[in-house]
């Protein structure tokens, strides 16, 4: 089954970037088997952290390391419309005409991080509170 959470909730105003955001998320489920999770900045807006007025620079995701190694031998499948897809050890770098779509390695420095889901439909990770500590991925 296909979703469109990005487009139906209209989390950017590019329709375009919501149809990418779609596209790499169900792709990259096709090809896991697991959600992959909005991080960085767009997950500090959702949180209410930052203020939409946040010029945002990159959009980034975050899924679990065995996730990360199928998306790496799979690449070529992820996101075929990209510009280029760069492959770096910690995160796979998904060129667009005018924006990059960043997908990272969950590493033990992220377990200070709390699963949430924006508007139920959206994953996102963002920052335990302080007194709170998360051992799950």
């Amino acid at each position: 089954m296909q979703e469109n959470n990005f487009q139906n909730l209209q989390i950017f105003e590019s329709a375009i970037l919501n149809e990418c955001c779609d596209l790499i998320s169900q792709r990259a489920k096709e090809i896991t088997g697991e959600d992959i999770y909005l991080v960085g900045s767009v997950s500090k807006i959702l949180n209410g952290d930052f203020t939409e007025e946040y010029k945002i620079k990159d959009i980034d995701f975050i899924v679990s390391m065995a996730g990360f190694q199928k998306l790496i031998r799979n690449k070529d499948l992820l996101f075929p419309e990209a510009r280029t897809i760069e492959q770096r050890p910690e995160r796979l770098i998904i060129y667009l005409n005018s924006f990059a779509i960043e997908i990272w390695n969950y590493l033990e420095r992220n377990t200070d991080k709390q699963k949430k889901f924006f508007k139920n439909k959206i994953p996102y990770l963002c920052q335990l509170e302080q007194n709170k500590k998360l051992n799950t991925y």
